[in-house]
């Protein structure tokens, strides 16, 4: 009997991943403004999980919201018009698509299959733009005003962490999580 619970014990251990740890950090820019709504993901790094999930970018007082939208390869993200006037969504970037205009209350979906930055445009309102960033990985965060961020879920490993902003630029950065340490990282835009 005991040796049979130690192996069914032995058995769920090897087969839960390990536990999953964080990478967090703090994003540096020349102008404090674009500490902001910088996404930081998972370039290189142990196998990452393919995840299928649906996720919303709102149309509310003639903009975007979220302005920026990080997003895994083969999500759905649907577009819902909260404002009490027409809008349209379309992108020239990637696989090019237009999804018409529709009115207040109503949602129209895409399903996104490769990865890029898609600029997110309106053709009744011409100043609205937004970005979704479709990655290979389910791991990113986007930064908050002050600049942090936190990749939550990430199993322990070595870790190339990319960097997208629509403005500036910064080199990949290396980082190590150890199990029960998470990993602390400062970037720095230029």
């Amino acid at each position: 009997m005991f040796a049979r619970l130690a192996t069914i014990l032995l058995l769920s251990l090897l087969a839960c991943p390990a536990l999953a740890d964080s990478i967090s950090g703090t994003i540096q820019a020349p102008v404090p403004k674009f500490r902001a709504n910088v996404v930081v993901f998972v370039k290189q790094g142990p196998p990452a999980p393919a995840v299928k999930k649906t996720v919303t970018m709102d149309q509310k007082g003639l903009v975007f919201v979220p302005r920026v939208l990080p997003i895994q390869k083969d999500w759905t993200v649907e577009f819902l018009n909260s404002d009490p006037v027409a809008h349209n969504v379309f992108t020239i970037d990637g696989d090019k698509y237009d999804l018409g205009t529709w009115p207040q209350g109503q949602k129209k979906a895409h399903v996104f299959t490769k990865t890029g930055t898609y600029r997110q445009l309106c053709r009744v309102h011409d100043d609205m733009l937004a970005f979704i960033v479709v990655l290979d990985t389910p791991w990113f965060a986007v930064s908050d005003k002050a600049g942090n961020f936190k990749l939550d879920g990430l199993p322990a490993g070595n870790y190339t962490l990319g960097v997208w902003h629509e403005k500036l630029k910064s080199p990949d950065v290396q980082v190590t999580v150890a199990a029960g340490q998470p990993g602390k990282v400062d970037i720095t835009l230029k």
